[in-house]
C-alpha cells in the first residue's frame, strides 16, 4: 500500500513538473510574439481621448480628425451597450489605424479590418461598426455562439452602414431568394466581411428577436448549444416555422413603417 502511494505521489509530481514546463514554454513564446508585435509598431505614435487610445503610423493623413473619430467610437460603444442593456466596459479601447488596406493587410496578414480581445485593427475604406462589435461581443457574452448567423447578424445590424436590413430581407423574399430560417441557422458560409445576403437576413432576424423577445431572449439564443429546433422551442416555446412567420410579419411591418414615415421608430 505504501509503495502505491509513493508511486502515485511520484506520478503527480512528474505531471506537475510537466505542466510547469509547458507553461514556461508557452509564456516565453507569448513574450516573443508580443515583442514581435511591439517591434512592428515601435515607430508609431499614440493619441488618447478619454478611454480611447489610437495607435497610428507617422504621416497618417487623418490626424486632425482624431477628436471626431474618437468621439464617434465612444458614441457607437454607448449605443451598442444600450442595445445589449449592459454597462460600458471600463477597458481602454485600443485602435490601430493603418493608412489603407495595403498597409493593414501587409502588417496584420488579414484581408479585412478586425478586432481581437486586445485591440481593433482598422483601415479605410471600411465602416467602424463591425470591428467595434467584434471587440464588444466577448465582453457581452464569454461564449462563442453555436449558430454563427446570430453573431454575424449582430455585427451587420450595428455596422453603421446605414443599410436597412429589413428592407433587404423583404426584397429577397419577393425575389424568391429568401433563405429559410432553418437553413440560415446552419449556414457555415455566412461571413459579414464578405457577403451581404445571409448576414442581411441575420441582422433582420436578431433585430426581430431583440424587439419581440427582449435582449434576454437573444442572449439565450446566443449562448445555447442545443440543435436549433430544440433551442427555439425551448427558449421561445414555438416551432421554428412559426418563429419564421413572426419574423417575416415583423419585417413587413417595419418596411411599411419606413415607407410611410421615412423612419422607423
Amino acid at each position: 500500500m505504501a509503495v502505491k502511494k509513493v508511486r502515485l505521489l511520484a506520478l503527480l509530481l512528474i505531471l506537475a513538473l510537466l505542466f510547469c514546463l509547458f507553461y514556461l514554454i508557452c509564456s516565453k513564446q507569448e513574450q516573443k510574439d508580443q515583442l514581435a508585435v511591439n517591434g512592428k509598431y515601435r515607430d508609431w505614435k499614440t493619441y488618447t481621448y478619454q478611454n480611447i487610445k489610437i495607435i497610428y503610423p507617422p504621416g497618417y493623413p487623418l490626424v486632425d480628425e482624431f477628436d471626431k473619430m474618437a468621439a464617434n467610437y465612444i458614441a457607437g460603444l454607448n449605443r451598442n451597450c444600450r442595445f445589449f442593456e449592459i454597462d460600458v466596459p471600463d477597458d481602454t479601447l485600443v485602435i490601430y489605424f493603418y493608412t489603407g488596406y495595403g498597409q493593414g493587410r501587409e502588417m496584420t496578414g488579414r484581408m479585412y479590418p478586425f478586432a481581437d480581445s486586445v485591440a481593433i485593427h482598422f483601415w479605410l475604406p471600411s465602416f467602424p461598426g463591425p470591428t467595434l462589435m467584434q471587440w464588444l461581443l466577448p465582453r457581452w457574452q464569454n461564449v462563442e455562439p453555436k449558430f454563427a448567423f446570430i453573431k454575424h447578424g449582430l455585427i451587420a445590424l450595428l455596422d453603421y452602414s446605414g443599410q436597412n436590413y429589413h428592407k433587404s430581407t423583404l426584397r429577397y423574399l419577393e425575389e424568391g431568394k429568401f433563405i429559410p430560417l432553418r437553413k440560415l441557422a446552419v449556414d457555415t458560409t455566412i461571413n459579414s466581411d464578405t457577403e451581404r445576403h445571409q448576414s442581411a437576413e441575420a441582422a433582420s432576424f436578431v433585430d426581430f428577436i431583440s424587439y419581440y423577445f427582449g435582449i434576454q431572449g437573444l442572449e439565450k439564443l446566443y449562448r445555447i448549444q442545443s440543435p436549433f429546433e430544440t433551442a427555439v422551442e425551448g427558449i421561445f416555446e414555438i416551432p421554428v416555422d412559426s418563429l419564421e412567420g413572426l419574423w417575416l410579419d415583423f419585417v413587413k411591418e417595419r418596411v411599411e413603417a419606413l415607407d410611410t414615415t421615412g423612419a422607423i421608430e
